[in-house]
């Protein structure tokens, strides 16, 4: 699979879900944040879902090749909206797009490494919550639910907003200042609106941006002002 050099010509188009914000102007250039945020407030943190929580893209990539012939490495997705870097058929994206939708539990998404741990220990500080733009809300949560086996489910919060854009004033509303995201338009958006993005590494989101980034979990639970040291906390946060 080449990487992307030129565009490609497609046999078809499909984004995953929202829009792409198209001639946007770019933040003023500054220096990457390279520093870490320390002591959020666990009220005050909030999380996406696919490729934040859960290896979204990776089940994608599976997929596509094992089911049909798709030849694509997962780091060939060096843009959140795919189809400008691999060649497949917009009918066989739209598939296997709506297939994760609307099961991604049969589908087999796994979670990301870490994020398991982190957000079963968050929940020891009250209610964790998460947003994505995902367009229906019980499919993904029942997946949430099943990855957090043994948490109240009163102590997850889950809001399906169906567009990128409708996370703001869902983040607002709940008085979050920090989100952890993906997608690097949506943190450009989060910016305008005074909450601040951390940028969770993945290949589509490697562009210069001015934003925190985190490569790990764990380094997302180093950001937490705790209220208490636990054994959980020492064994990821070493």
């Amino acid at each position: 699979m080449r990487r992307k050099g030129k565009r490609r010509n497609l046999k078809g188009s499909f984004q995953l879900t929202g829009n792409v914000l198209f001639g946007r102007e770019p933040l003023p250039a500054k220096k990457r944040e390279e520093e870490s945020v320390k002591n959020i407030l666990p009220r005050e943190l909030a999380f996406d879902i696919d490729g934040v929580l859960a290896d979204t893209f990776r089940v994608f990539v599976e997929t596509a090749r094992q089911q049909y012939h798709v030849q694509v490495a997962y780091e060939d997705i060096t843009e959140y909206d795919f189809r400008k870097v691999i060649d497949i058929d917009k009918e066989i994206a739209r598939d296997i797009i709506q297939r994760i939708l609307d099961d991604p539990i049969q589908m087999g998404i796994r979670p990301i490494k870490g994020a398991v741990e982190v957000l079963s220990l968050l929940t020891g500080e009250g209610p964790i919550f998460l947003v994505t733009a995902r367009p229906g809300r019980s499919a993904i949560y029942e997946w949430v639910l099943q990855q957090l086996q043994g948490v109240d489910r009163n102590l997850i919060r889950l809001e399906a907003t169906g567009t990128h854009e409708e996370k703001i004033p869902i983040l607002l509303e709940h008085g979050i200042r920090y989100f952890v995201e993906d997608r690097l338009d949506t943190c450009y958006l989060l910016a305008t609106a005074q909450v601040t993005p951390i940028v969770f590494e993945q290949p589509w989101n490697q562009k210069p941006h001015p934003f925190i980034r985190v490569r790990s979990w764990a380094e997302i639970g180093k950001m937490i002002a705790w209220s208490r040291p636990t054994e959980g906390q020492e064994r990821w946060l070493d």
